[in-house]
C-alpha cells in the first residue's frame, strides 16, 4: 500500500479538486444539503428558550446584560447583550468568538461589542459550547466536553451545535422589544469567523456578515487545523466562499490580515474572486467587499474600524465607508493588547453564574442521541468512492489470494498494513468518509480482481472515464492476475475496511477480528479510527458478516 505521506497526498488534492468545482447557484437544496452537514436536519425542536437576564451592569454608553438561555432542554447558553444607551430598537448584531483563552470575557471580544454599542447596534456575544484553549474557571460552557472530539462529526459536530446556538439567540432577540430584528448582523474571527460564515448560509433572518479571518478557499489552503472547524462531507456542498455565496446577494464583508498561515492572503483573494462571480449572477458586486489588515491572525483594532463602517452602513443606513473611527480607545486586538476600556477577563461582573454554571448536555449525549434517532439514507459505495487515481498514481498490488490486512505492521506479500496513524482523518471529514471507508476505495482499486463490470458502477462519479483510461493504462502490460478471494482482517480499522471492501466485491471471503452491527455500536465503542463522518444520514450498509 502506498506510504502515508502519498495517501494525505491524494486527500489533499481531493478537497483542492472539490473546492474548485462550480456549484449550482440554486441555493435552497445547497442549504438544505449544509444543515445535514451541520447535523442539523431536520432542525431541532425549538423548545422554551427559559430565557434569563440575571444581572446588568451600566458602563459609560452602554450596559452589558448577562444572560443565559437554553438552545435545546437541557444545553444551556451562556452570553452578554451589549445594549446602547436609549429607548431603541436597536439593530444588533451577533458575536461568536473564536479560540480566545476567555471566551466572551477575552477583552478583544469585548472591544468590539462595546466599539459597535457606542454607535447604537446592539451585539450578542454568543458563548461557544464545550472547551478547548479555554479550559477554566471563567468557561461557563466546559460541562458539553472538549472540541477535540472525534466523534462529534458521527452526528453533532461542533459547528451544527455552535449555529443552533445561535440561531436561538436570533429567537431570544425577536422577544425583545428594545431590538429591531429585521437587522441583525454577524461577524466573528477565526472560529468565531467560521461559524458565521455557516451562521449565514443557512439563517435566512440574517441582514448581513463580516467574518475575519475565516473567508477562504479551501482550493489554496485545504487545511484548517482545528478539529472543530471540520464539517462532515461540506465539501459536497461547496467550497467555503461557496457556502457564503449561498447569502448572495446580501451584503457582505471578508477580513483578513498579511500574515495568517492558516488563513492566508492568497486564499483569501481566491475566496473573494469566486464570490465576485457568484455576487455577479445576483448584480450585487457593489455589496461584496474585502479587506486585508496588516499584521497576523486577530480581530484588532484597524479590523473592527472596517467592520464599524460595514454595519454602520447595512444595519444604520449609513454612507459607505472605507472604515469608521471607534469612538474611544479599546483593547488593540489579541496579538497587540493593551488595557483599554475593557475589563479584565476574570472579573465578577463578566460572569453570568457567578463561578457555578448549571451542568448542560454533553456533546456526547447529543451525538448519541442523534445516532439513536436516525434519519439514514442508502451507503452506496460506488456512488460515495473518489476518484484516487486523478490524484495520484496508482500501484496495483502484488499480494496472495488469501491476504491479510492489519492495523500496523510491515507490508508484504501475504499482508497489508494500513497506516492508520499517519492518514490525516481531518481530511476524511471534509470528504465524508471514514478512514476504513478510505482504505477500503484504495484497496478496490490497487488489489488484483476488481470485478467486471466495475467501469459502470460509476465508482468515480463524474468524469470516471478518465479515471478508466488511467486505470487501463496501468494495467495493459500486466501478466494475468490472479484475484484476491479472501480477507482476513486483524484489527478493528482493518476489520471494518474489510467490511466495507465487501461491499464493492459481495464474492470476497472474510474473516474479521472486530465485528460491528450498528453506526451506535461503533460509537459505543470509543474509537476515534472508526468515527464515521455524518453516519447519522447514513444507513448501516452492512448484512450479516460473511466468511
Amino acid at each position: 500500500m502506498l506510504g502515508p505521506d502519498k495517501l494525505n497526498e491524494a486527500l489533499e488534492s481531493a478537497i483542492r479538486d472539490l473546492a474548485a468545482r462550480r456549484p449550482a447557484l440554486d441555493t435552497l437544496p445547497r442549504r438544505k444539503e449544509l444543515l445535514k452537514c451541520l447535523g442539523l436536519s431536520p432542525l431541532p425542536p425549538k423548545s422554551e428558550l427559559h430565557a434569563e437576564v440575571r444581572s446588568t451592569d451600566t458602563f459609560e454608553g452602554y450596559t452589558i446584560e448577562k444572560i443565559v438561555y437554553q438552545s435545546r432542554l437541557g444545553v444551556f447558553v451562556t452570553a452578554h447583550l451589549y445594549l446602547p444607551m436609549g429607548d431603541g430598537p436597536f439593530p444588533a448584531v451577533l458575536s461568536p468568538h473564536g479560540h480566545w483563552s476567555y471566551k466572551k470575557s477575552e477583552p478583544v471580544v469585548q472591544a468590539r461589542a462595546i466599539g459597535l454599542a457606542l454607535f447604537g447596534i446592539a451585539t450578542l456575544v454568543v458563548d461557544s459550547p464545550g472547551y478547548s484553549c479555554d479550559a477554566n474557571a471563567q468557561n461557563e460552557r466546559i460541562s458539553m466536553g472538549p472540541h477535540e472530539d472525534w466523534f462529534m462529526c458521527m452526528g453533532a459536530p461542533l459547528q451544527g451545535v455552535y449555529v443552533w446556538d445561535l440561531m436561538r439567540g436570533i429567537d431570544y432577540l425577536e422577544t425583545r422589544n428594545d431590538i429591531d430584528a429585521k437587522r441583525i448582523g454577524v461577524t466573528g474571527a477565526s472560529g468565531g469567523g467560521t461559524v458565521a460564515v455557516y451562521l449565514f448560509a443557512v439563517e435566512p433572518r440574517l441582514t448581513c456578515a463580516a467574518p475575519v479571518c475565516a473567508a477562504i478557499s479551501m482550493e489554496t489552503q485545504p487545511k484548517n487545523g482545528c478539529l472543530c472547524n471540520h464539517v462532515p462531507g461540506v465539501l459536497q456542498v461547496g467550497d467555503r466562499t461557496d457556502l457564503l455565496a449561498i447569502g448572495a446577494p446580501r451584503p457582505l464583508l471578508m477580513v483578513g490580515a498579511t500574515e495568517d498561515w492558516e488563513f492566508p492572503p492568497d486564499a483569501q483573494q481566491r475566496g473573494y474572486e469566486k464570490l465576485r462571480r457568484s455576487h455577479s449572477a445576483y448584480k450585487s458586486e457593489a455589496v461584496l467587499r474585502k479587506v486585508t489588515i496588516e499584521g497576523p491572525h486577530d480581530y484588532n483594532r484597524r479590523m473592527r474600524e472596517v467592520v464599524y463602517a460595514f454595519f454602520c452602513q447595512h444595519l444604520l443606513g449609513e454612507p459607505q465607508r472605507p472604515f469608521k473611527a471607534e469612538l474611544r480607545p479599546l483593547t488593540d486586538g489579541y496579538e497587540n493588547p493593551y488595557p483599554a476600556n475593557t475589563l479584565e477577563p476574570t472579573d465578577s461582573r463578566l460572569s453570568v453564574f457567578g463561578g457555578s454554571p448549571p451542568a448542560s448536555t454533553t456533546f456526547m449525549q447529543l451525538t448519541r442521541g442523534q445516532l439513536v434517532e436516525p434519519y439514514p439514507e442508502a451507503f452506496v459505495f460506488e456512488e460515495r468512492a473518489i476518484q484516487w487515481g486523478r490524484y495520484v498514481h496508482l500501484v496495483r498490488e502484488k499480494v496472495e489470494p488469501q491476504v491479510r490486512i492489519v492495523d500496523s505492521g510491515t507490508t508484504n506479500s501475504k499482508q497489508i498494513a494500513l497506516p492508520v496513524d499517519a492518514v490525516d482523518k481531518r481530511h476524511c471529514i471534509y470528504l465524508g468518509i471514514s478512514l476504513p471507508e478510505f482504505f477500503a476505495q484504495w484497496l478496490h482499486l490497487t488489489l488484483p480482481g476488481v470485478p467486471d463490470g466495475w467501469e459502470r458502477t460509476g465508482l468515480a462519479g463524474d468524469a470516471v472515464t478518465a479515471m478508466i483510461a488511467s486505470m487501463k493504462t496501468l494495467v495493459s502490460k500486466a501478466e494475468p492476475e490472479t484475484p484476491v478471494s479472501s480477507v482476513v482482517a486483524d484489527g478493528p480499522v482493518a476489520s471494518m475496511t474489510a467490511k466495507f471492501l465487501q461491499l464493492v466485491r459481495p464474492e470476497l471471503e472474510v474473516e474479521l477480528s472486530h465485528d460491528f452491527q450498528s453506526w451506535l455500536e461503533v460509537f459505543e465503542l470509543q474509537n476515534p479510527l472508526l468515527t464515521q463522518p455524518g453516519a447519522r444520514y447514513l444507513a448501516w450498509p452492512f448484512a450479516a458478516r460473511r466468511g
